[in-house]
């Protein structure tokens, strides 16, 4: 077989490349800290890696979507708790104008403060986020309102309007179905069925962020209203302002059904306060999850430094040993074996 100079030298230069790109791998990783910067590094590792890169991006999006359900949870605790003060004012002044040491006129300018509250309750009932979404009216959030003046049944005897969720017949032209079918929903987990629970119950991968005012401010059983109107706690105001604007004594009735209003309002806000503890919950353990699964990303990506700078000082020296030999060598040819 016969062997050139050139070759001999090129086979040293190969040499010489190969232990120089050994070393500056073994310094990218020192660099950067990672054991694979590429998939040619590691191709399992990557594959590894990717997957697991993934599922972390879906739980931090699970926690911004807990954050944010957590803001319109807030927001709506909020609105219903300006709701029950105002309509626990309400029942205060029924209450007093139900004395019969009131004169029709004192009742009459109570009746102008029901007035005020009662425009201060229904914004409430209509109240939107940032996002000019409707809190209380089901799955329906881009609707002009929640609830609306009712154009089925007849005025009061003073001539104020009741009003009408908008999944009531009673809405006329503003009627939506969709105000009725479950509500808006936030996915704060993973779900391995992948399906909407309507009724929100057992399901902690999702919460409602949304609620349906015909439920929310409904008044169950109420007496003091006229038979098809619709029984929400607004329809009881209106109903109590009808009575003192002719100057008469308010009946009791209508101060029970404003206090069952209030006891329906403060069952919704504990349920609002479970939803949020629920987010609470999932994030907590979606953190957990993710803290094992950077452990177990750690452990594939992440270089060791100790163990990197010994293959380092180690690909050094023999970078330094080849080079060392061609300098030796590289004035030589075949024939200085020959002698």
């Amino acid at each position: 077989m016969r062997i050139s100079t050139n070759l001999f030298h090129m086979q040293s230069f190969a040499s010489i490349e190969k232990h120089q790109n050994s070393v500056l791998a073994i310094q990218e990783k020192l660099t950067t800290g990672q054991r694979v910067n590429r998939p040619s590094d590691d191709p399992i590792a990557t594959s590894q890696i990717n997957a697991l890169n993934t599922t972390m991006n879906t739980l931090d999006q699970f926690a911004k979507n807990g954050d944010y359900a957590k803001s319109m949870l807030s927001y709506e605790e909020t609105q219903m708790d300006s709701a029950v003060e105002a309509t626990q004012r309400v029942r205060e002044l029924t209450i007093q104008m139900m004395n019969e040491t009131y004169t029709p006129e004192q009742r009459q300018a109570a009746g102008a403060e029901i007035g005020e509250l009662i425009d201060h309750v229904t914004s409430l009932m209509n109240s939107t986020n940032s996002e000019g979404e409707l809190l209380f009216a089901g799955s329906n959030v881009s609707a002009d309102a929640a609830f609306v003046e009712d154009t089925v049944n007849p005025t009061t005897a003073t001539g104020l309007s009741f009003y009408a969720y908008i999944g009531s017949a009673n809405a006329g032209a503003d009627y939506d179905e969709r105000a009725n079918f479950g509500a808006r929903f936030v996915q704060i987990g993973f779900d391995s069925d992948d399906k909407l629970n309507p009724d929100d119950n057992g399901d902690p991968s999702r919460v409602r962020v949304t609620d349906q005012g015909g439920k929310v401010f409904n008044v169950p059983g109420a007496t003091s209203l006229p038979a098809g109107v619709d029984t929400n706690l607004v329809n009881v105001m209106v109903q109590l302002k009808d009575y003192l604007d002719q100057g008469l004594q308010p009946p009791a009735e209508i101060g029970d059904d404003l206090q069952t209003g209030i006891k329906e309002m403060s069952k919704v806000l504990a349920e609002v306060g479970s939803r949020q503890n629920r987010i609470e919950n999932q994030y907590d353990a979606g953190q957990e999850f993710r803290i094992a699964l950077d452990e177990r990303r750690s452990k594939l990506q992440d270089q060791d430094v100790v163990e990197g700078i010994s293959e380092f000082t180690m690909k050094q020296n023999a970078l330094q040993m080849a080079q060392q030999v061609f300098s030796q060598v590289q004035g030589m040819t075949l024939f200085d074996y020959l002698r």
